[in-house]
């Protein structure tokens, strides 16, 4: 039963009661929003909640409307106009689901205070109602009793929900307003005012909140508070505090005094502000009206014209068909009227023939009567065959005559009656005509929407089709386009790991050089701090020797004799084992490279297998390039090792002393016991001799 446009019922609004019971100790009465009568048509009799069932159901209460505050947000619920002029209304546009923002709650608590205080004498109540007179009603009657009746929040909705007969719905409104349990307004302001000193504690009302009260305000002056401190002339016979509370009640007062006109300019802004606005939506429904006016009249007049239209074209219409009918009727009196003169013409025609005739005949029996005179005897036989001859004759071309008047009036009717037929036959046929012309173009018509509405199914069907046709196109395509991606993806990463290989072995290449270079930096840099160190060894014995006698001096040379050899004989082990290292190192290094070379070349093999021959050749190349190069840094890099043995042996080998000492030579005795024992193992201690015949080349060599 809720309908449709205009006339729809709000959704929910059967399930609430119509309306709610007075809310105890205060004027107001919550109810839905009542519906007018045009709304009848989409509700049940027992449903129908109008504004004048609103009037009758309070009058059956003993009860009066004086105030209704609607807070819909629309105007097609009911008009003014059905409330009765001695009831005030106001319209407050709230939006549902949403709190009401400040302006809403500030008109609303202004408008329930004006009627108040107008309204004193008499027992006149207040009636708010929204949409369903539940969330947005309750929510606005709950505020105004917090934050001016001071009541408490949980107080006020269970009054709200107890007299409704429908408890709130929404949280969001609820939960605003227990938040406002410290922040309501006191209902007098005289009892928010401190007492005097001497003045009995006024009895707190029974729902207003008690919070402590701080200092409203701070004095401007800059002395002020110094001037608190110091007690006045009136305070000298009383102790200190009392004088401080007597100066800060009397400031205070004044200071509640300013605030209370504060408020009342405020209030009186407030009025000032809320009159102009409601001025304004005044205005603005007024304008609204005189545009829902405009409108209807120019639908009536739209109707209007459309009527006087199609009774203009029914009168033209008419009046065309009664035309049609008056001149065909002037047009077949006129035949009927020629006709009848031609046929009077036709008969003088023949009276004056006749008569002619008549004339004729008498001439001849006058001649005739003489010529009888004359020759009565011999023309008499032949005067009588003559006139019977005549007579016959004249009766001959009589009936003659007369059978051919006939048969022309019968003729001319009959063409009249032929004539009148056809144009019967004629105005039917044109009629008829017309009708099947209408009926065609009907059919036509008909044809030609079945014949649209049939191609637009088959433009549908074919563009489905070519839709499809195009989606099975598009994943052939780009199954397509996926291998050739997928091949070329596969291509592309075995190159690139050719190459990745490739310059891995090129980076390990390069980082074992950048090693034994570094290897051979560190040895270097060994030798340069061991040259060093004996440097000032030797420098420091020479000291001591001259200082010492002489049988040190011959110890320390015969030890560092020892020393110099057991050196040597540790640097051509320790060359030895490099050189044993380096064998193996690259032998390695060539079977790894020859087994990754073997997968790359089968790998190859089964791809030239699925490959064109370009390719083929492509990758022989590459790889032969590839081949090549390792094999020419191969013969290069021995080589290279090889010379560099080969100069740091020939030295030793040819017995001359040594230009620089060995890569690890140093007076103090190797760390690591295994290279002692190789070295004593491979190389036992030579004699004495040999040391006395060295001595003087390992001498220059630490010097």
């Amino acid at each position: 039963m809720a309908g449709r446009g205009a006339w729809r019922v709000p959704e929910r609004w059967t399930d609430y009661t119509p309306l709610g019971r007075r809310m105890p100790g205060t004027r107001f009465v919550a109810f839905k929003v009542p519906l007018t009568k045009s709304f009848d048509q989409n509700l049940l009799p027992e449903e129908r909640f109008s504004p004048q069932d609103l009037i009758r159901k309070l009058q059956e209460r003993k009860e009066e409307l004086g105030l209704v505050i609607d807070l819909t947000y629309t105007t097609r619920y009911y008009g003014r106009e059905e409330l009765p002029s001695s009831l005030r209304y106001w319209k407050i546009l709230t939006v549902g689901h949403q709190i009401p923002n400040r302006k809403t709650i500030l008109r609303f608590k202004y408008l329930v205070k004006k009627f108040l205080a107008a309204n004193r004498d008499n027992d006149k109540l207040i009636g708010v109602h929204c949409t369903h007179g539940l969330n947005r009603t309750g929510y606005l009657v709950c505020r105004y009793l917090i934050d001016v009746e001071g009541m408490e929040p949980s107080a006020a909705i269970e009054l709200f929900n107890t007299a409704r007969g429908h408890p709130m719905e929404r949280s969001n409104y609820i939960q605003d307003l227990q938040r406002r349990a410290q922040g309501c307004e006191v209902k007098s302001l005289g009892s928010d005012l401190l007492r005097k000193k001497g003045s009995a504690p006024a009895k707190p009302q029974k729902q207003l909140v008690k919070h402590p009260q701080s200092p409203l305000a701070v004095p401007r002056y800059p002395g002020s508070a110094r001037h608190g401190q110091r007690p006045g002339p009136t305070a000298q016979g009383q102790p200190q505090g009392l004088g401080q509370l007597q100066h800060w009640e009397k400031l205070e007062l004044g200071q509640h005094k300013k605030l209370d006109q504060l408020e009342q300019r405020k209030q009186k802004k407030l009025e000032y502000q809320e009159q102009r606005k409601q001025k304004k939506l005044d205005h603005v429904e007024q304008n609204h009206l005189e545009m829902e006016h405009e409108e209807k009249r120019k639908q009536k007049k739209l109707e209007h014209l459309e009527q006087r239209k199609q009774k203009k074209l029914k009168h033209q219409e008419q009046n065309h068909l009664e035309q049609r009918k008056q001149k065909l009727l002037e047009h077949q009196e006129q035949n009927h009227l020629e006709m009848e003169h031609e046929e009077k013409r036709k008969q003088k025609k023949l009276e004056h023939l006749e008569q002619r005739q008549q004339k004729k005949l008498k001439h001849l029996e006058m001649e005739h009567l003489e010529e009888r005179k004359q020759n009565h005897l011999e023309q008499n036989h032949l005067e009588q065959r003559r006139q019977k001859k005549l007579k016959l004759q004249q009766i001959e071309h009589q009936e003659q005559r007369k059978q051919k008047k006939h048969n022309h009036l019968k003729q001319k009717k009959l063409e009249y009656q032929e004539q009148n037929h056809l144009e019967t036959e004629h105005l039917e046929h044109q009629e008829q005509n017309h009708l099947e012309q209408r009926k065609q173009k009907k059919l036509k018509l008909q044809e030609q929407e079945h014949l649209e509405q049939r191609k637009q199914k088959k433009l549908k069907l074919q563009e489905q089709e070519h839709l499809e046709q195009r989606k099975q196109k598009k994943t052939e395509y780009q199954e397509q386009h996926h291998l050739e991606q997928r091949k070329q993806k596969r291509q592309n990463y075995l190159e690139q790991r050719q190459q990745n290989y490739l310059e891995q072995n090129h980076l390990e290449i390069e980082h074992q050089e950048q090693r034994q270079q570094k290897k051979t930096d560190k040895r270097e840099q060994k030798k340069q701090n061991s040259l060093e160190q004996n440097r000032l060894e030797i420098q420091h014995q020479e000291q001591r020797k001259r200082e010492k006698p002489d049988k040190r001096q011959q110890k320390k040379q015969d030890h560092l004799e020892q020393n110099c050899l057991e050196q040597r004989q540790q640097n051509h082990l320790e060359t030895e084992h490099q050189e044993q290292r380096k064998q193996k190192k690259p032998d390695k290094r060539e079977q790894k490279k020859q087994n990754h070379l073997e997968q790359n070349n089968l790998e190859i093999e089964q791809r030239k297998q699925k490959r064109p021959d370009k390719r083929e050749q492509k990758q022989q190349d590459f790889l032969e390039q590839n081949n090549l190069e390792i094999e020419q840094r191969k013969q290069k890099r021995p080589d290279k090792r090889e010379q560099k043995q080969q100069d740091f042996l020939e030295p030793s080998a040819a017995g001359q002393p040594c230009s620089a000492p060995p890569r690890s030579c140093c007076l103090s005795p190797p760390h690591k016991k295994k290279k002692q024992q190789q070295q004593q193992e491979l190389c036992p201690p030579r004699r004495q001799q040999d040391m006395s015949q060295e001595q003087p080349g390992c001498r220059t060599e630490l010097l």
